[in-house]
């Protein structure tokens, strides 16, 4: 077992679970478990979301839907980005429902599922201003007509994703203003559908209006939610990242630590070395701003991010082989937030999760356990 592992608080999970069941009444929830969970690991956390009784899931990539019907997860699971022909093919053979942005994407899937005696399910996905997947929103209706001649598919939704829920309510507005008008045009073909859902985490949070039979929370599942209303309070992160000292070693005046003697000393301290770097998923780019947490205080990694390793200024605080170090989370009255990675990172907090590597474990920790 590594000294360096990423803590998954499940009581947190399911606090968040809750909150967005409470918010959002009885739309459906259709938990976004994409990238690894966002970093929290996506077999275990979805077992935790179908055992809360979540409604839904949602993945980027067919493989990760394998993945999850494999790990005998049963509830219905979102392929969110169509790939090529292989995926529609697995999508079929393993009960995936179906993103679907043109004719061409429905003909294959009904194709392959009419050769092999099966349905599949898809939903229409329709572009209304990110810009980035979806069909056409001006022409949707007519798409959507087409591909509902096709035999051997179940129709099941019809979805569309914001741009800038957290931070542009204009803009929002006029998305959802678009999606709405091509659920009227469809009601007028007397189209629709068992599933309409467009609200992510900063719709559910700041447009009540956006929730229709469904909603599709990721970052508000793993705590990290900011719209500065009280939505906020009622989140908890799901992630802490921990580690412990293993060696020390006195510096003097003049010494230097790291590579390209990144770090002098200009008084003799006491530098602490940490099983942590940026192969597990630390950004090189904190290296001159990266503090962590010992016995309740803030210290200073210095000398650089390395690939396994960093190098922490204790001082001459007394600081023990096998302290506990915290470089995600709280310990005693210190915090460190995914925010605060990510603003030094000039990025955002999903990044900051999700770029935790593979190599670090992941330890599920529930009722303190």
């Amino acid at each position: 077992m590594r000294a360096t592992f990423a803590k998954i608080n499940i009581d947190n999970l399911y606090t968040n679970y809750k909150a967005l069941r409470e918010i959002v009444g009885k739309a459906k929830v259709i938990g976004v478990v994409k990238s690894n969970a966002y970093g929290h690991g996506l077999i275990e956390v979805s077992r935790y979301l179908q055992e809360f009784g979540i409604d839904y899931l949602a993945v980027a990539f067919v493989n990760e839907g394998i993945e999850l019907r494999r790990a005998g997860i049963e509830v219905p699971i979102l392929v969110l980005v169509p790939e090529n022909d292989l995926s529609i093919e697995a999508s079929v053979e393993y009960n995936l429902d179906y993103a679907v942005e043109n004719y061409e994407v429905a003909k294959k899937i009904s194709d392959y599922a009419k050769a092999n005696s099966k349905r599949a399910r898809i939903h229409f996905y329709v572009d209304t201003g990110m810009g980035r997947d979806g069909m056409p929103y001006n022409n949707a209706a007519e798409i959507i007509k087409e591909c509902m001649k096709l035999p051997n598919l179940d129709f099941v939704g019809l979805m569309s994703h914001f741009a800038s829920s957290e931070s542009d309510g204009t803009y929002t507005k006029h998305q959802l203003d678009i999606f709405k008008k091509v659920i009227s045009d469809l009601k007028d073909e007397r189209i629709e559908f068992e599933l309409v859902h467009i609200a992510n985490t900063g719709a559910i949070a700041n447009f009540p209006e956006s929730i229709f039979d469904g909603v599709r929370p990721g970052i508000a599942l793993y705590g990290y939610v900011r719209n500065g209303n009280s939505f906020d309070m009622r989140f908890k992160p799901v992630m802490e990242v921990h580690s412990k000292v293993i060696s020390l070693r006195k510096v003097l005046p003049g010494e230097s630590v790291g590579y390209g003697r990144a770090f002098i000393a200009t008084h003799t301290t006491t530098i602490a070395t940490v099983p942590i770097g940026y192969g597990d998923g630390l950004k090189r780019i904190l290296s001159d701003a990266l503090f962590c947490l010992i016995r309740g205080r803030r210290y200073k990694v210095v000398g650089g991010i390395c690939m396994d390793e960093i190098m922490v200024d204790v001082g001459m605080d007394g600081i023990k082989i096998g302290d506990e170090v915290v470089l995600l989370g709280q310990q005693e009255n210190e915090t460190i937030t995914g925010w605060e990675l990510a603003r030094k990172s000039n990025t955002i907090v999903y990044e900051i999760l999700t770029s935790i590597s593979n190599r670090v474990p992941r330890i599920y920790v529930r009722n303190g356990q």
